[in-house]
């Protein structure tokens, strides 16, 4: 289902669109290439939105993923914010010189593990995300047991971080 809409505006410099459901209303979004990525499994794309004092937040990344028939490249990706009980996982078809559209699709169960882009199956619960990759919407899986513990390796929850 489209929810929305990308396409470089020549006026802003800055890839411009649009998501809306039912419940959720982005009518200005701002998708930014990610210059410095550290890696590979970084997100290609930033998606930021102006909060009503005008700051710039980000509530959304993307990254570049293949489609296992045909290799064909999409981005896939999730919109979200602490408001919200459950990202927004979101695909984009399309390219910088033609636009992206943007959609979504409830995730339903197949085969006993979760559908969808965005690696969540009814309801929320981890599952594999679009492909039947497992391990949520990101490339290197969960860093949660079935418990909820950590289980990220020699890294402990106190490490700092760079950013």
């Amino acid at each position: 289902m489209k929810i929305g809409s990308f396409k470089f505006d020549e006026r802003a410099s800055d890839i411009i669109g649009k998501i809306a459901t039912r419940e959720l209303r982005f009518p200005y979004l701002i998708m930014r290439r990610v210059e410095d990525r550290q890696s590979e499994t970084a997100p290609v794309y930033e998606i930021y939105e102006t909060n009503r004092a005008g700051d710039e937040i980000q509530v959304g990344v993307v990254w570049e993923r293949k489609m296992r028939a045909n290799d064909e490249v999409f981005l896939s990706g999730m919109i979200d914010d602490p408001s919200f009980q459950v990202p927004l996982s979101i695909a984009l078809f399309g390219d910088e010189t033609n636009g992206f559209d943007v959609q979504w699709r409830r995730e339903r169960e197949r085969d006993g593990q979760g559908a969808g882009f965005g690696g969540r199956g009814n309801g929320g619960r981890a599952g594999a995300g679009f492909g039947g990759r497992t391990g949520g919407g990101f490339s290197g899986g969960s860093t949660a047991g079935p418990d909820g513990g950590y289980t990220g390796g020699t890294r402990s929850l106190d490490d700092e971080i760079p950013f």
